[in-house]
């Protein structure tokens, strides 16, 4: 906070910010005075604040994923088994449970336990290293046909179309020899 020259106002100000993501909320429980509109304005002047804004995205970091992270996550989910979470006499190791949360969709304690969609998690993957292409064949400048859909004869057409449009006066030239 002394990093920052913040009063305790705006650091707590800060603090309910990043807890509620609302800045009348935040500057009500920080403790300043006024209706909701005013404190929709204090919200916005604590917004532009260059000292806030800096505490802020240095909050922020402190809770960002790397990419790095994000894959790592998502190959866990795509790795994850049932046995990975089962205790050698046969029930769920909760611990296990709490602390791989991520890797699943819905937990019922003491019933059930849904996985994250593995295909899902290897798409994503997939999508982050490029693997696939969700369009093959470009598309002519109009964008009403795809270069790759043509068929001979629309290629052997633009073809000529294309050398007669070189032409002078409507006629092809001839190469001299």
């Amino acid at each position: 906070m002394n990093d920052y020259n913040l009063t305790n106002k705006q650091f707590l100000w800060a603090e309910y910010y990043i807890q509620y993501h609302n800045g009348t909320k935040a500057a009500r429980l920080a403790g300043y005075k006024g209706d909701d509109n005013a404190l929709a304005v204090i919200a916005s002047r604590n917004l532009r604040n260059a000292k806030i804004r800096a505490y802020l995205a240095d909050r922020y970091k402190e809770f960002a994923m790397t990419s790095d992270e994000v894959l790592m996550r998502l190959a866990n989910i795509a790795r994850a088994s049932l046995t990975d979470y089962c205790a050698e006499d046969g029930t769920v190791d909760w611990k296990k449970v709490h602390k791989d949360g991520y890797a699943f969709k819905s937990v019922k304690k003491g019933s059930k336990l849904e996985f994250e969609s593995k295909l899902r998690a290897l798409e994503l993957i997939g999508r982050a290293h490029a693997m696939f292409t969700d369009k093959i064949a470009p598309t002519d400048p109009t964008g009403t046909k795809e270069f790759g859909a043509d068929t001979r004869s629309d290629l052997i057409g633009r073809l000529i179309s294309s050398s007669a449009a070189t032409a002078t006066d409507g006629e092809i030239e001839e190469a001299d020899d």
